[in-house]
């Protein structure tokens, strides 16, 4: 039976623990079930209800930057004047978009209790690719800084939270880790599963074992580079897509041609949240790690500072990203989250 363990100088105790059924324990069962079938249909069918007054904002990323999202209410124009004192951005993994699956769930759960929600894309995601030219890579971070700062400036709230998954979670530490040097706040960041150092999850991905995982980012990712060369065809990459077999091949044939990094261990290394990089955060932050998480490798808690603003939750299961309770497809992470923005704070 699945535990979760909590690991820091301030202890906080999860009142919900992941305890998923007998059939829903496997990871590669919690990460698929996560974002497909009956699961998917079901998402979609309860956020619908929550999605038919969105906004969609165009954010400045700064430098000619721009990234884009969808602002929900959690009441209808009219009810308490239309708006929550209470703001939840959520971000979404590599490849992923405010249209993900997980991204609804959250969202759905967060508006029903009266959160209002900003799911914001990252640069050449959730089809804005026309936006901006430069291709997307991890290490900009400066551009979602400066987007968090812009829609705080427009959209006036008491509090300001972020929700990242994945390499959206590694994003939101970020933003937390470097807000002091903007006028941003935020009272919490929560993270699940996310990147620590890009350099581990390189590794496991290319392994016989995650084959399938492998395969579905490098079709993911050239279908992103495939819908760049629509608005900017002049990039130089579109013979050589269908020769890419594995991503170590596209990582080390593209990150060295549109990144500002010639060797692929310094840019992995200029996104990673190790070090004391996280050591002063602006607000407290609530990583949560799967074991048996087969593209996070939960080795990567060892790499983060012992400080009193990073309260880390390790689960024996859950996937990557998966963490669903029961056969409803009910999201341990959606209760998780409320139970934080909710919950007293340490």
């Amino acid at each position: 039976m699945s535990q979760s363990t909590e690991i820091n100088k301030t202890q906080v105790s999860s009142g919900i623990p992941f305890k998923p059924p007998f059939g829903l324990r496997n990871a590669h069962v919690q990460t698929i079930f996560s974002s497909q079938g009956p699961r998917k249909v079901n998402r979609e069918r309860r956020f619908k209800r929550f999605d038919q007054n969105h906004q969609t904002i165009l954010l400045n990323g700064g430098d000619g930057v721009r990234l884009e999202g969808r602002y929900n209410l959690a009441q209808k124009p009219g009810e308490n004047h239309g708006k929550s004192p209470k703001l939840v951005t959520l971000i979404h993994g590599w490849e992923g978009s405010h249209d993900s699956t997980y991204m609804k769930s959250m969202a759905a759960s967060l508006l029903k209790e009266g959160y209002d929600v900003f799911r914001l894309n990252m640069r050449d995601h959730g089809d804005t690719h026309h936006l901006n030219k430069e291709v997307f890579n991890s290490t900009l971070i400066d551009e979602v800084v400066n987007a968090i700062e812009d829609l705080q400036a427009r959209l006036d709230y008491q509090s300001y939270s972020l929700i990242g998954f994945s390499l959206g979670g590694n994003f939101s530490l970020r933003v937390a880790a470097l807000a002091q040097q903007k006028s941003i706040e935020l009272d919490q960041v929560i993270a699940f599963c996310p990147v620590v150092h890009a350099s581990q999850s390189n590794r496991v991905l290319n392994q016989r074992r995650n084959f399938l995982y492998g395969k579905y980012f490098v079709k993911k990712w050239r279908k992103s580079l495939r819908k760049k060369l629509e608005f900017w065809p002049d990039y130089g990459f579109a013979e050589r897509l269908d020769k890419f077999k594995t991503l170590d091949e596209m990582n080390q044939e593209l990150i060295p041609a549109y990144t500002n990094f010639t060797e692929l261990e310094a840019y992995f290394d200029a996104y990673a949240i190790g070090g004391d990089f996280l050591s002063e955060t602006i607000c407290p932050c609530y990583l949560h790690f799967a074991k048996d998480d087969m593209i996070i490798p939960v080795e990567g808690v060892e790499l983060l500072p012992k400080t009193d603003n990073l309260h880390v939750t390790i689960t024996d299961r859950g996937g990557h990203c998966g963490y669903i309770m029961n056969w409803r497809g009910d999201s341990w992470q959606d209760v998780r989250a409320l139970e934080i923005l909710s919950g007293p704070k340490p």
